[in-house]
């Protein structure tokens, strides 16, 4: 092997001799420090998410819950208005003079606007 004077371990105490010892243990204390950063701040977003998870399950029952109503109120609408759509029209057939156009323009048709009364004022037949 290399004799205990060898160029290598020379070379090896010179590098050693050159570096601060004050300034590694430095380094290595302000690496430990941001280690503790990091694991803290790592430990709070784990917490978070899986609070955020929870919360989004909950949030996602929820909207569930209120689509189904949403989609079962409009089902309830929707056949309501066709019976009510039903009755004008037997009504419309049994008494054609109370459902005159000019008297009422929008009861025939259900899905045209009413006109607004200043239409009804211009056409002339409101009196102000």
């Amino acid at each position: 092997m290399d004799p205990p004077d060898s160029a290598s371990r020379v070379f090896c105490s010179r590098i050693l001799s050159m570096v601060n010892t004050d300034d590694v243990n430095a380094i290595i204390l302000a690496q430990k420090n941001m280690l503790d950063r990091f694991e803290k701040t790592n430990e709070m977003l784990l917490n978070f998410n899986n609070l955020s998870s929870a919360r989004l399950q909950q949030m996602s029952e929820r909207f569930l819950h209120h689509t189904r109503t949403l989609v079962e109120m409009k089902r309830d609408l929707d056949s309501i208005f066709r019976r009510i759509r039903t009755l004008k029209g037997k009504l419309a057939r049994q008494h054609p003079e109370a459902f005159s156009r000019k008297c009422h323009p929008g009861l025939l048709h259900p899905r045209m606007p009413a006109p607004s009364p200043q239409v009804w004022l211009l056409e002339g037949h409101l009196r102000g």
